[in-house]
């Protein structure tokens, strides 16, 4: 829908405040997370006791032996996963940012929000490969047999549950956004 003929109903301004709050929160919080979740990243990494732990506790698996470019290919490989995480960010950001202007049912919304949703599928499985990938690093110096592990875990399906919905919400958005494209038309 454009936004000359948002503006024009009375009920997408009511929309928009009734969901101004939402919008300013959730572009926040997602600044807030990316920001968070990159510090958290290099405190864990730069903190080699606490990785030792970590892989004891989580896998049973002695990871004091791992040398310094271990670390910091373990380092490089959570940034990269970070890197997309960081995008969904900002593709959500611009969601909200559109909402809040009005653009509710637009299709430029509903491609952000498409956008989000396929980059986060990508993200889960993504990350799923790169804790294989991250944990044969940090423990490549340890016998065969040792440094081999992998997990999934269970909120990565829900992470895939959540993201196959917000893609299939995107495309009934833009259906939406067309059809009522089209209705300004005729009207």
């Amino acid at each position: 829908m454009t936004d000359a003929v948002a503006f024009q109903d009375p009920r997408f301004s009511a929309l928009r405040v009734r969901i101004g709050w939402i919008c300013q929160t959730v572009r926040a919080l997602v600044i807030v997370f990316a920001g968070a979740d990159l510090l958290a990243i290099l405190t864990f990494w730069a903190d080699h006791g606490k990785v030792e732990r970590h892989y004891r506790e989580l896998l049973q698996i002695d990871v004091s032996g791992a040398s310094q470019s271990q670390y910091a290919t373990a380092t490089a490989l959570s940034l990269f996963v970070w890197v997309f995480a960081a995008v969904i960010s900002f593709c959500l950001w611009r969601v909200f940012s559109l909402y809040r202007e009005g653009g509710v049912f637009s299709a430029e919304a509903a491609l952000w929000l498409r956008r989000a949703g396929v980059i986060g599928l990508f993200t889960v499985l993504l990350d799923v490969v790169m804790r294989s990938a991250i944990i044969l690093t940090i423990a490549s110096h340890l016998p065969p047999g040792q440094n081999h592990h992998g997990y999934i875990r269970l909120e990565d399906l829900l992470n895939v549950i959540f993201l196959l919905v917000l893609i299939a919400i995107a495309h009934i958005f833009k259906t939406a956004a067309d059809i009522a494209g089209e209705h300004a038309q005729f009207v």
